[in-house]
């Protein structure tokens, strides 16, 4: 899936969330998802290396799938259609290139710290 896919597909999500078509069931997975995503509690603790962010990168993207599957593909490609035109996927483009950035600059302070104590 390719990062325009990926927001379109999540600002698709967003504005159907009160559409009468999509069903409750997909409603409610994704505000488990947002939820899950917002607690600061986890089923394995962030703290714990690698496991801690694995279980984000695995749980939510499951609910998500599911809510996707339940919603009418017809629905699904409409808001998706939307999304794309809307500034809101342009905008959601623009802050994953931004947190992208952000993490490549955190990783190169962090190597440079690295090196220096070596």
């Amino acid at each position: 899936m390719k990062l325009t896919d990926l927001n379109s597909t999540l600002s698709a999500l967003y504005m159907m969330r009160k559409d009468h078509r999509v069903p409750r069931k997909s409603k409610i997975l994704i505000a488990i998802a947002v939820g899950y995503v917002l607690s600061p509690i986890d089923l394995i603790p962030d703290f714990i290396p690698f496991l801690g962010q694995l279980d984000d990168l695995l749980i939510v993207p499951a609910l998500v799938g599911l809510a996707v599957k339940s919603i009418p593909n017809e629905v699904m490609e409409e808001y998706k259609t939307k999304a794309r035109q809307t500034k809101l996927t342009k905008r959601l483009n623009t802050i994953t290139f931004v947190i992208i950035v952000a993490w490549i600059l955190i990783a190169v302070w962090l190597l440079r710290i690295i090196l220096k104590l070596l």
